[in-house]
């Protein structure tokens, strides 16, 4: 062969090589690849005072501020570009209504899909009332004045919602994110039994709980700690009725003792299924100091586990989003007409609603479409996210039945509705299955075999989560 063909021939196999090379640089793994995370924070306090939820008795306006309100938000950018983003809300809770509307908007602003967002809320009771969901809690219904006050605050609040996501886009920086559990011990079960029967709230040293502390910290390319998120299974009741302050109660603490104690970092919290569990409390004069107490104790322990190396998660990120229709036990309308008379106003109130509901519509509905969402990385974690307030059994069942090394189930998430009680409640009975729909205007309880239809649900979206 000719010294110049020869030079030819080489100079294309090299080519060839390097682009054999290029190829496999641009197909590499997901799990090789550079995940982006991205953090923001902003501040909700209300500028004028605001009825706090929480608690049917309360009749006015909030006393005072203890601590801020805030919305905090990371976005999570993937290897192959999909960005997603998980919001925590310092509030009660909201209706789906609200919660789509941020959706469309991120969808519209920032191209996240809905099964790609995420929004959470703390579930303290001393927060605003919502104006939309909870809508039958109060003896007192709101002024107009209040319903107007309330209302700028919502309309405020879901726009920062959506600058927030966007401020965590931008933030996005390459970096690495790991998961470690601890434990914290103030949450008590609060279903006092009998023979067998729900007799009140109190503290059931027997009843099921999960103390589990879960966190995802997230550092940069140089190790240094950027945010995290953490997950705990309670109520964020340590404050009664009595008490009227603006406060974010143990979780607030939480979070601000956290990124108090390690500089410029955004600290996440979301609940777990805690709707059954109350954390140590005690009479008003004491109330602060103890949601102070729960907040440093779940700092301290984050703390530790910050030290401990955790498990990279590399997996791809895969998510879900669907819906699981939980049928609804409503009551006769003879039984709602007789609740007319009925001497607790909401009682009178939700018969109403119920009844002018089968007036228009000719029934009530049958089931309510309580919202299920997944994010699975790979096999080494699995997140479950379901709306309502969610009795503990729910999480404990789940870290048995799914398959992942890791499975974190939060509650609270994209809409609360309404307690989700557990199936052995329907024969304890009690508040949280016989009562509780009452304030959220639902028509009744959910049927026999809701358990089995939801965790079936679940089951069918971390197996569709892509």
């Amino acid at each position: 062969m000719r010294p110049l063909m020869l030079k030819h021939v080489l100079c294309c196999v090299l080519v060839f090589v390097l682009g054999i090379g290029l190829v496999s640089q641009n197909r590499l793994p997901a799990a090789e690849a550079a995940y982006s995370f991205g953090f923001a924070k902003t501040e909700i306090t209300p500028e004028v005072p605001l009825r706090l939820s929480g608690y049917g008795n309360r009749a006015k306006v909030y006393e005072g501020i203890d601590e801020p309100l805030y919305i905090r938000a990371i976005a999570i950018q993937t290897p192959d570009q999909k960005v997603c983003s998980l919001v925590s809300l310092d509030s009660i809770g909201f209706a789906a209504s609200f919660i789509d509307r941020i959706a469309q908007q991120v969808k519209q602003k920032y191209g996240v899909n809905r099964d790609q967002l995420m929004v959470c809320s703390t579930h303290s009771h001393t927060s605003p009332q919502p104006v939309e969901g909870l809508s039958n809690i109060f003896s007192t219904p709101l002024t107009e004045s209040e319903q107007q006050a309330a209302q700028k605050y919502w309309d405020s609040v879901e726009a920062r919602i959506v600058k927030t996501v966007g401020a965590a886009i931008q933030n996005l920086r390459p970096g690495k994110m790991s998961i470690v559990t601890g434990k914290v011990g103030f949450a008590q079960n609060r279903r006092v039994l009998k023979d067998g029967k729900w007799t009140g709230f109190g503290v059931n040293p027997d009843g099921p709980v999960d103390h589990s502390l879960p966190i995802i910290k997230v550092t940069d390319e140089a190790g240094k700690l950027r945010g995290l998120i953490f997950n705990y299974a309670c109520h964020c009741t340590t404050f009664g009725s009595d008490y009227n302050r603006l406060n974010g109660d143990w979780a607030g603490y939480a979070a601000k003792y956290i990124e108090e104690q390690h500089g410029d970092i955004v600290a996440i919290c979301t609940i777990g299924c805690g709707a059954d569990q109350n954390p140590v409390r005690g009479k008003k004069d004491v109330a602060k100091d103890l949601a102070i107490g729960h907040g440093r104790a779940i700092a301290l322990e984050v703390n530790r586990l910050l030290k401990q190396p955790g498990q990279e998660l590399t997996a791809e990120l895969q998510t879900a989003f669907g819906f699981a229709n939980l049928p609804i036990d409503a009551p006769l309308e003879s039984v709602l007409k007789q609740a007319l008379e009925h001497p607790r106003p909401q009682v009178k109130q939700h018969a109403k609603n119920m009844l002018d509901v089968i007036k228009t519509a000719g029934q009530l509905p049958k089931t309510y479409p309580a919202p299920v969402q997944v994010w699975k990385f790979g096999n080494q974690l699995t997140m479950v996210f379901l709306g309502g307030e969610v009795v503990v059994d729910y999480a404990l069942r789940l870290k048995q039945e799914i398959k992942s090394e890791n499975v974190w189930v939060n509650a609270y998430a994209n809409d609360v509705f309404g307690y989700v009680a557990s199936e052995r409640m329907r024969d304890e009975g009690g508040y949280e299955y016989d009562f509780s729909m009452i304030y959220y205007n639902q028509p009744g309880p959910w049927a026999k075999g809701t358990e089995e239809l939801l965790i079936r649900r679940i089951h069918e979206l971390v197996k569709q989560a892509r």
